[in-house]
């Protein structure tokens, strides 16, 4: 399958903060993969690999498949990454397995582009409200961002959920149809704290979705 990150990792028979500290020390960190109904297998991965990974197009919710010497190969995503405030680093991971031929859902970041025609040549306000979206599709139709072009976009209109585009085939969006992504108001007009933004209450960021 296409835009699977292949990341080597290592097994690890010891746990706690011992361990981890000297994990850390050399360059590495301590990690855990879970789900599918399966044991949870504690792994170290390097530093630098995991720190590529967040700087992909797809970031979280890039397809990994994490290969431990002769142990089978699994195929997971990044659950949670754990920072540390002092330094910025990341400290610890936690991978959830995934079946690449099953939809999970996830979140995905909107990119807002062009320039509304209600604030070029009617002199409105660009307001842009909800900038992610739950999406349900298949792993590798994952799309980077949700990219919604406003150049048409007059005064008092908006763009809602509903209105969006599939960015790939067979995705579907879960985020409650009625929320307003981005809208124009007039100058004096109604604020977008005005306007009613509601979701329906969705599982937590690369969940495999419902059969």
């Amino acid at each position: 399958m296409e835009n699977i990150l292949k990341l080597s990792a290592e097994s690890r028979t010891e746990v706690g903060k011992k361990i981890s500290k000297q994990l850390r020390r050399n360059g590495k960190i301590p990690a855990i993969i879970y789900g599918l109904d399966k044991d949870s297998i504690p792994i170290s991965i390097n530093l630098d690999a995991i720190e590529g990974i967040m700087k992909t197009a797809k970031g979280m919710n890039s397809i990994l498949r994490i290969e431990r010497g002769k142990e089978e190969p699994v195929d997971a995503m990044l659950k949670e990454v754990q920072w540390d405030y002092l330094s910025d680093n990341i400290i610890h991971a936690d991978l959830i397995r995934i079946n690449v031929d099953k939809p999970i859902v996830v979140h995905v970041p909107i990119k807002v582009t062009g320039e509304a025609v209600g604030v070029k040549v009617e002199d409105g306000i660009f307001d842009f409200i909800t900038r992610s979206v739950y999406v349900r599709c298949l792993p590798a139709k994952i799309p980077a961002e949700i990219v919604v072009d406003v150049t048409d976009l007059h005064a008092n209109q908006s763009i809602k959920i509903e209105d969006l585009e599939a960015a790939a085939e067979g995705l579907e969006y879960m985020t409650d149809p009625s929320v307003v992504v981005c809208l124009v108001a007039t100058k004096g007009g109604a604020s977008s704290t005005d306007e009613e933004e509601s979701e329906v209450e969705v599982e937590e960021a690369v969940t495999p979705a419902a059969e």
